[in-house]
């Protein structure tokens, strides 16, 4: 079987796409971390800028019959949509306030500055987000129309992970145990991208740049409730505490403990 987490940036798609991993493990089902040709030996996910029939046709014949995940923050390319629609493969996205993915691209990009790095540099005000949450929009709603897709938002994902965890064990028809598939999540230092972990962190942004956005984006608001109870109740433990971003260094030790699954 072959799984596609796709996630808009800053929404906890790396968290989805380790948590979905894992519950294929938990199941008893190990997946295929693909190196060449379609990965560098050493990569620590199955990521791709865009995914079509084509590599869907290699990966699927490279995997011999095993399954694999995948990760991407493209669009559908091709006939993609329609083979999720036919159940041909699984599928899930992630989303997120857009006032929290601006000022999370920020953090991003005050980091790429500090350490010379090109990803996200050029996100330095709330102004210089909005085209690429435009644009990111625009394919999270491509996902989210071709089908079967299960969607999480950050709140969820991030909350009440349980219940995404069981969420996508009914979607692959696997019965696993949520809290053996979060422990693995336990140390934060496990999550991939982890960055400041405020709960309602949109309440940082100034009251007029919050009316650009829920102006703009005004249909997204209307369809998803991004405020929940249990992301109210982490907000409320969090208040008295100082967050501040993980630093380059952290992101990076993180990424060897994936790799190493340690």
């Amino acid at each position: 079987m072959i799984y596609i987490c796709y996630g808009i940036t800053k929404s906890a798609s790396t968290f989805l796409y380790q948590l979905t991993e894992e519950i294929f493990r938990a199941a008893g089902r190990p997946i295929v971390r693909l190196g060449k040709p379609f990965r560098k030996p050493d990569s620590i996910e199955n990521y791709f800028n865009f995914i079509d029939h084509d590599l869907l046709a290699a990966i699927e014949s490279h995997a011999d019959g095993k399954d694999v995940v995948l990760k991407t923050h493209g669009p559908p390319c091709g006939n993609v949509a329609q083979m999720v629609a036919d159940g041909r493969i699984l599928a899930n996205a992630s989303i997120r306030d857009p006032r929290e993915i601006a000022l999370s691209m920020i953090d991003h990009g005050d980091r790429s500055r500090r350490w010379r790095v090109f990803s996200f540099s050029e996100f330095a005000t709330v102004a210089d987000t909005l085209n690429a949450i435009d644009i990111q929009l625009g394919v999270f709603r491509d996902w989210a129309a071709a089908g079967p897709v299960e969607i999480f938002t950050y709140n969820d994902i991030c909350y009440d992970s349980a219940s995404v965890v069981q969420a996508i064990a009914r979607q692959i028809g696997a019965t696993v145990d949520s809290a053996s598939v979060l422990d693995r999540f336990r140390h934060k230092g496990s999550i991939g991208q982890f960055s400041k972990g405020k709960a309602l962190r949109y309440s940082e942004m100034d009251a007029a740049d919050q009316t650009i956005f829920l102006e703009r984006y005004a249909d997204l608001y209307a369809a998803f409730s991004f405020e929940t109870e249990a992301a109210r109740r982490v907000a409320a433990e969090q208040a008295s505490l100082t967050l501040r971003p993980t630093g380059e260094f952290a992101q990076r030790i993180t990424n060897i403990r994936r790799r190493f699954r340690i």
